[in-house]
């Protein structure tokens, strides 16, 4: 375990497990460090990490440097860990990707998909629209998430609901989970959003519906530490730009319904920040 990562889920991922690919024959040469990956814990963790073999394959192979992917226990732990420049590279979220602009980490790319928050329902729900979430249970992955973020401050704004007062928010560790739970009719609704409904399995997204909500952001912020010096963060940038390209890649975009990369501007970061603020805020009072 690296130094300082303790409280991590660190999954090396081996493509003979997973997907069967050999390692480049580069690797074995190379006499650089392992490149770090700090994923944002979204979905269940073998899911997570499955998910994003492809890109660390691909990474991997075209650097000439091993790869690997690391998770944490919780939104919280992600947060400290990103806040402590853990990783020499982050896929995060916008919010956290402000933290991380601060901290000396450089833009690289975002998915093209928009992060539009949805309210995941049981399909047939009497709930039709947001303010009948009015004296019911709704499950979050975490309210540090930026989707749950963006719509507390939708119900918030558009309908004078606050969590814990008109409506009860429980978090479910992921967003798997509050979406299975729904399903199966565990909660009266979750909040998530388009990406991790597309990961869950068809026989759980067949059993609910969704109600957008009004606000977006812009999706995952995929970064690269200063640290990691000028040339490495070139080829990592050109590497990343080709991904969509290769089998690997339009394995990975299929899968997880992020739609590709699209260059991160310094507008995406700005637009992201006040919700950074306001998690900053709340993790500092202790309010979430």
């Amino acid at each position: 375990m690296i130094p300082g990562l303790g409280r991590f889920i660190a999954v090396v991922l081996m493509a003979s497990l997973l997907i069967g690919a050999p390692w480049h024959a580069g690797i074995a040469r190379a006499e650089a460090p392992p490149l770090r990956i700090g994923l944002l814990p979204t979905i269940a963790t073998l899911s997570l990490l499955r998910l994003y073999d492809p890109l660390r394959l691909h990474l991997q192979n075209s650097l000439g440097r091993k790869v690997e992917l690391y998770t944490a226990s919780s939104f919280h732990t992600y947060f400290a860990d990103v806040e402590a420049e853990e990783f020499d590279m982050i896929i995060a979220a916008p919010h956290f990707g402000v933290l991380a602009f601060d901290r000396g980490y450089v833009p690289l790319f975002r998915y093209k998909l928009e992060l539009r928050p949805l309210v995941i329902v049981p399909k047939g729900s009497d709930i039709r629209q947001a303010q009948q979430l009015r004296g019911k249970r709704v499950l979050t992955a975490d309210r540090l998430t930026a989707l749950s973020v963006v719509a507390e401050s939708w119900l918030r704004s558009d309908y004078s609901m606050e969590a814990g007062r008109d409506y009860a928010l429980i978090e479910a560790s992921n967003h798997s989970t509050a979406i299975r739970a729904v399903a199966i009719g565990d909660a009266d609704a979750a909040i998530s959003g388009r990406s991790p409904l597309t990961q869950v399995p068809p026989e759980i997204r067949s059993r609910v519906e969704t109600i957008e909500c009004r606000l977006s952001v812009p999706h995952q912020f995929t970064m690269a530490h200063t640290r990691l010096g000028r040339d490495t963060i070139d080829k990592i940038r050109t590497s990343l730009s080709r991904f969509g390209e290769t089998d690997l890649g339009k394995d990975f975009f299929k899968a997880s319904g992020f739609l590709g990369f699209v260059p991160l501007e310094f507008s995406d970061i700005e637009t992201a920040r006040p919700y950074a603020d306001l998690v900053t805020n709340m993790i500092r009072s202790g309010n979430n």
